[in-house]
């Protein structure tokens, strides 16, 4: 009797294109750690404002024919302000862009997997040193992530959930604050990776490395 042979739809192709390298980093070892072969990663090195941005990113989508397309961004970034957010949002949904941002930067949405500030906060700074109490030696650039914190987003990895429901407190405080806005929307973006990419694979990792007590 001959088996019969499973066909299975090829995987829809994901790019993220990110405004820093810390950023491109971090998201290249998610893409690692969770063996997602379909995630494109990309640093738009050379992008000066947000409106670049979404411009690289959408020309990466045409010449890549990928199917969702990501502009990740935070404010440090390109000093961005709320107003320019509102603008880029309707920008990017014309040119087909997912807009991702963290404000004031990506530490953030590290800090949030850990606990939920109780005020807004605005200087990285201030988070670098909550970080600091967790995993020694932090710093927001990237030459972190390529030496203490080359295994950071699997470090961060099992606290996911809770990051979530932070994320979630945190949005709720500022957002009065900011007329609406919240301070992140990665999880708009984890969302999109999971639909597109599946569910993370970290069986390879023998282990989880913890974060300090």
């Amino acid at each position: 009797m001959k088996r019969k042979k499973i066909h299975q739809e090829p995987k829809k192709a994901m790019l993220i294109v990110t405004s820093t390298e810390a950023e491109a980093l971090y998201f290249s070892q998610m893409r690692k750690d969770c063996r997602y072969t379909n995630l494109t990663v990309r640093w738009a090195e050379h992008a000066d404002s947000l409106e670049s941005l979404i411009s690289i990113a959408a020309k990466l989508r045409t010449a890549g024919k990928f199917d969702s397309v990501w502009a990740l961004y935070g404010f440090d970034a390109f000093e961005a302000t709320l107003d320019q957010l509102r603008s880029a949002l309707e920008t990017a949904r014309i040119k087909k862009i997912g807009l991702a941002w963290n404000n004031p930067g990506l530490p953030l949405w590290y800090l949030l997997h850990i606990q939920t500030p109780r005020l807004p906060i605005t200087d990285n700074k201030v988070i670098e040193n909550s970080l600091r109490g967790h995993l020694p030696k932090f710093s927001s650039g990237s030459e972190y992530l390529l030496n203490e914190g080359s295994s950071l987003h699997l470090k961060l990895f099992p606290l996911k959930a809770q990051a979530v429901v932070n994320a979630g407190t945190y949005n709720s405080l500022v957002e009065r604050r900011n007329g609406g806005l919240q301070a992140t929307n990665m999880v708009k973006l984890l969302n999109e990776i999971t639909s597109y990419c599946g569910l993370a694979d970290v069986s390879h990792n023998q282990k989880l490395i913890g974060l300090k007590k």
